[in-house]
């Protein structure tokens, strides 16, 4: 064949050929994939659902699902070329799971996404769950990897979402490949309260996840350990220790106060008087 044969004179074939997101038929128009912005949005918008929200408030530790592991989420939508009606819970849990399968040393925690996934007869479908997951490597190109730079263009995007405050505590990060010295909660399940975490202190917290950033209704320490002087009932007392994992200092909130997971603003009030003496 000439170098220089027409390829116009060559019959057209009606086929089908996707690549990169790109779509053409027998000769017609081409269809672009959404754009960035299109997806993060349908991503976001995914997460605010109830039932997403239920599951995102079982995880308070955030073992399966902190910032990095739904930036990797999208990243794989992406990379998969999903179309917007495909934004689906099934395909986040899908693509989570691939998620911790990459990232996360510990197995135990990511099984629990079985049970929001598939249900209360999740055993018996254990087995497809996991060909779906395969099926959506595939379609990736089997590219699973998301380096950390990656993840942070991601949400720089849109850098005030709430989904990006779910930052790990150093505690729970790192490579556990031996037993942890703490027993670590599993994340919980459908209709189950979060977990209590001796390692975070944190309590659990009742109704689904809020996210916006609230006052820590918190005063600062007891003045005195005279019984007579006390702590009003609505408020609680403070106990301060230095973190020596990361430098600083963790404050340790009282039994009584419960939180809900997301982002507050801690208050410091002066030193309150001394009890006078009777």
């Amino acid at each position: 064949m000439s170098d220089t044969q027409d390829f116009a004179t060559f019959p057209v074939v009606a086929t089908q050929v996707k690549l990169g997101g790109w779509s053409r038929q027998g000769g017609g128009s081409v269809s672009l994939r959404p754009r960035p912005h299109q997806e993060l949005q349908a991503f976001l918008s995914l997460l605010e659902h109830s039932f997403l929200q239920e599951f995102l408030s079982r995880d308070p530790c955030f073992q399966i699902s902190d910032k990095y592991l739904l930036a990797m989420v999208l990243v794989y939508f992406r990379r998969a070329n999903l179309k917007l009606s495909e934004y689906t819970h099934s395909n986040l849990f899908l693509a989570l799971f691939l998620a911790n399968d990459m990232e996360e040393d510990l197995e135990d925690p990511k099984c629990v996404i079985f049970l929001w996934a598939l249900g209360k007869d999740w055993r018996r479908q254990v087995a497809d769950f996991l060909h779906q997951r395969d099926k959506l490597w595939a379609r990736m190109g089997f590219r699973a990897l998301v380096s950390r730079q990656c993840c942070e263009e991601v949400m720089a995007k849109e850098p005030s979402h709430w989904a990006w405050t779910r930052e790990r505590r150093p505690h729970h990060g790192g490579a556990q490949r031996g037993c942890p010295k703490a027993r670590v909660p599993l994340p919980g399940g459908p209709g189950l309260s979060p977990p209590h975490c001796s390692l975070c202190g944190l309590l659990p917290a009742h109704g689904l996840c809020s996210h916006q950033p609230r006052p820590l209704p918190v005063l600062s320490k007891c003045p005195s350990p005279d019984p007579e002087c006390h702590c009003p009932p609505s408020q609680a007392c403070l106990s301060v220790a230095e973190d020596p994992l990361v430098g600083g200092f963790l404050i340790i909130l009282p039994p009584q106060l419960q939180l809900e997971p997301g982002t507050y603003t801690l208050h410091i009030l002066p030193k309150p008087p001394p009890c006078p003496r009777r």
